[in-house]
């Protein structure tokens, strides 16, 4: 599967990304709004406090030169009032703001989840399932440092920087200007590093995704690793790997952690000049001292804010290259979508192939000019050799795929008009890797058909020779099967898919070598309640043991993605073809030689 890369992807642009991820704040107009008020109350009391302590300095200036009654009383009531007052706002501020930024996560997860469930199987072909793992949790985790950042800090940032530096201006024309010449240069030069950033931080989310994939890789096939005793390898190739990603996460840490000191030195140099400015303005009597306090205030509240400056930036560089991470899944086109017909009622599930084929991306035509009727009510066996095309047409039917060339319909509709979901729920299919969920054996069986009474489970279960081995789990339909089903055996979970499959009463079966798990015993019940189930709907089997495919009505025989043969199991042996070949190999004791001139056929 190709992995996702940079040099593989069009970047979409970082800044429309993160504008994309923002725009989920709107379902939550009432709290923002609410957030930003409460917010600017506090930054409203934040500049009325060096006010507050400025006159009351000046007021005792004034006492001790010219005797002028003065009550610090009234100074620290005010004082302590407004820190009262910032105090419970910041109380109720906290968990509103927190509330948003949670919600909208748990919003941007849930839309990234249904992106990946819309996701065509070409989509899921190409793209590895850690990389997709590491978008759809840690890519969205990264955002919640943005979404604090913009509701609080942005706002905290421009307002503060704004109102601070006009306040300093009303104070003192000479010290507005030195906090301007100080402060500019510094944003400036933050900016600047900032948008060096980016793309170090892609490079991050990109090696961290692909540490996870040999991480998430081990885990699904831990079996594999420890039969090959691969253990020390796996965990060489995971240190390789994390070891990649530290050494990136370390220089884009230092690239900013050795920059922005530079930066805040520029804006250091504002409080010596402010006291010299400041100083001798004081003393020639231009401006009080309680004045210069103020402005002395002001820019503690303007560092602190410059500080925020770069600490926002970082933020937002890193979120940058998670949203876009996040982005390009929320923008991959569907690929594959419905139409509004819905399927003709009474129909009995007819299959038409009308010169059909199909290529994978960057592969030779997997099908070409394939055109068939599968009569309704009628089981169609599909046979040939390893890569011959046979899942691929069987694929083609509930759309998995969509042909590039040709048409198929069933019950005269094209399925490209057809309904989506009602067209996948009208066809059950079975694949040839069985996937059990980690839930109750009835949850698993009732699936596509949640709703279901435990009678109709049990009669499925029954009907796919699964009931027996249940009634004999711990605790018989209510068992819980461990991740993937790996507490029962093969044989047993492609009975419960089965089942699953039984239970959606669909117009057209599909069975993916689906007996391949089970022994010839299991194998004969099966394929005798499937000849019950099979009666009205339409089947499609595909077997590697020729006794599972001779009773069929139809046989066709795949080679190179074309069809070469078709007819029943008798027909086609008498023929001595292709299919003759195949049934001969598999009838030949294990060692036997070929007969001459018959060359060596692959299993079905």
């Amino acid at each position: 599967m190709a992995e996702v890369t940079p040099s593989t992807r069009k970047s979409r642009g970082y800044v429309r990304s993160l504008l994309k991820v923002l725009g989920f704040l709107r379902a939550y107009p009432g709290l923002v709004s609410l957030a930003l008020g409460l917010l600017l109350i506090n930054i409203a009391i934040e500049l009325i406090l060096p006010q507050v302590l400025g006159e009351a300095m000046n007021g005792l200036q004034r006492h001790v030169q010219g005797g002028e009654v003065f009550s610090p009383t009234l100074f620290v009531t005010i004082y302590l009032s407004l820190v009262a007052i910032r105090s419970g706002v910041g109380f109720i501020l906290g968990p509103i703001r927190n509330r948003i930024v949670h919600t909208t996560l748990g919003d941007i997860r849930s839309a990234v989840y249904g992106a990946l469930q819309r996701m065509a199987f070409a989509y899921h072909d190409r793209t590895n399932s850690g990389e997709l793992i590491s978008r759809a949790t840690t890519d969205v985790w990264r955002l919640q440092d943005f979404f604090f950042a913009c509701l609080l800090l942005t706002a905290d940032i421009v307002v503060t920087l704004l109102a601070t530096s006009w306040l300093v201006f009303v104070i003192s024309r000479p010290l507005g200007w030195v906090a301007l010449a100080t402060m500019v240069p510094t944003v400036g030069l933050i900016a600047y590093y900032a948008s060096k950033l980016q793309p170090r931080w892609r490079q991050v989310h990109d090696l961290h995704s692909a540490m996870t994939t040999v991480v998430q890789e081990n885990i699904a096939g831990v079996r594999v690793v420890k039969a090959f005793a691969k253990e020390e390898a796996e965990i060489t190739k995971f240190r390789d790997r994390k070891q990649t990603y530290l050494d990136k996460l370390l220089d884009t840490v230092n690239f900013w952690a050795t920059r922005v000191p530079f930066a805040q030195f520029i804006f250091g140099l504002s409080m010596p000049l402010v006291l010299w400015v400041g100083g001798r303005q004081v003393i020639q009597g231009e401006i009080p001292i309680g004045d210069l306090a103020k402005v002395v205030f002001y820019l503690m509240s303007i560092g602190h804010r410059v500080g925020l400056v770069g600490q926002f930036t970082n933020i937002v560089q890193n979120a940058s290259a998670s949203a876009e991470r996040i982005c390009e899944i929320l923008d991959e086109p569907q690929g594959i979508r419905g139409g509004g017909t819905p399927l003709p009622p009474g129909g009995a599930g007819e299959v038409r192939f009308e010169g059909v084929g199909f290529a994978y991306a960057e592969g030779k035509p997997a099908l070409a000019d394939v055109t068939l009727v599968a009569q309704a009510g009628r089981t169609v066996a599909v046979v040939g050799p390893t890569g011959s095309g046979k899942s691929t047409l069987v694929h083609l039917i509930p759309r998995f795929y969509d042909p590039t060339s040709g048409r198929l319909r069933i019950d005269g509709v094209d399925v490209r008009d057809l309904d989506l979901g009602e067209l996948r729920r009208s066809v059950s299919m079975i694949f040839q890797e069985t996937f059990l969920f980690s839930a109750s054996v009835a949850e698993n069986i009732a699936y596509g058909k949640p709703g279901a009474s435990p009678e109709e489970i049990e009669r499925c279960a029954r009907l796919a020779q699964a009931h027996e081995f249940i009634q004999g789990l711990e605790s018989g339909y209510d068992t819980i099967i461990g991740e993937r089903g790996v507490s029962l055996s093969g044989g047993q979970r492609q009975r419960i898919a089965i089942a699953r499959a039984f239970l959606m009463n669909p117009r057209v079966l599909i069975l993916d070598d689906a007996t391949a798990s089970v022994d010839s015993q299991t194998e004969r019940l099966i394929q005798q309640a499937m000849r019950e189930l099979s009666r009205g709907r339409t089947t499609f089997v595909i077997a590697q043991r020729f006794s599972t495919v001779q009773h069929a009505d139809q046989i066709l025989v795949l080679r190179e993605g074309r069809i070469v043969e078709s007819g029943t199991h008798a027909e086609l042996t008498r023929r001595a073809g292709f299919y003759s070949e195949i049934v001969e190999k598999q009838m030949r004791p294990r060692g036997a030689p070929a007969a001459a001139g018959c060359p060596e056929v692959e299993a079905l």
